[in-house]
């Protein structure tokens, strides 16, 4: 895994939809989650290539 900043930076400053979860409802929270779940799918993936 490459040792860039992103790597180290709070989480809510990578995924910013995560800092505000008390304000969403629990549909909003499961999109939240949903769209860090497939950022986080995609650039594992692009690590593997």
């Amino acid at each position: 895994m490459s040792d860039s900043n992103a790597d180290h930076s709070p989480i809510t400053e990578r995924y910013p939809e995560l800092a505000d979860l008390d304000h969403k409802d629990n549909d909003g929270k499961l999109q939240a989650f949903r769209d860090v779940l497939s950022a986080l799918q995609h650039e594992l993936d692009t690590s593997r290539q």
